[in-house]
């Protein structure tokens, strides 16, 4: 499973869109991700074996919203689909009134060589 498929996976139960990148659905809450870094971090016979992929998942939602559930339900399924537990920044945009909640955390995967 691919780590975009894992994050799917994990927050797949909030009932809200997640999607890489860019979220253009014009929906209130929904959940955008991206890679802040993605490297190997284990090598043999000059081969990577491990990858590391250092993850930033935005939760964007009305800044007038209870969040504090979803919060931590998200927190644990992110490290419950064996991500690191999640470092949690959050702040609201004044401009729109929307919160936006970062979770940063890494997962790390086998390489496998193609072909």
């Amino acid at each position: 499973m691919t780590v975009n498929e894992k994050i799917k996976n994990a927050l797949a139960g909030f009932g809200i869109p997640v999607t890489t990148d860019f979220f253009g659905g014009g929906e209130e809450e929904y959940v955008t991700f991206n890679y802040a870094d993605d490297r190997a971090v284990a090598f043999a016979d000059d081969a990577p074996l491990l990858v590391a992929a250092d993850m930033q998942i935005h939760y964007f939602l009305p800044a007038d919203k209870d969040c504090l559930e979803a919060k931590r339900g998200m927190r644990k399924a992110l490290f419950r689909a064996g991500f690191t537990y999640p470092e949690v920044t959050e702040f609201v945009e004044p401009d729109s009134n929307v919160r936006h909640i970062i979770f940063e955390c890494r997962i790390e995967n086998d390489y496998e060589l193609e072909g």
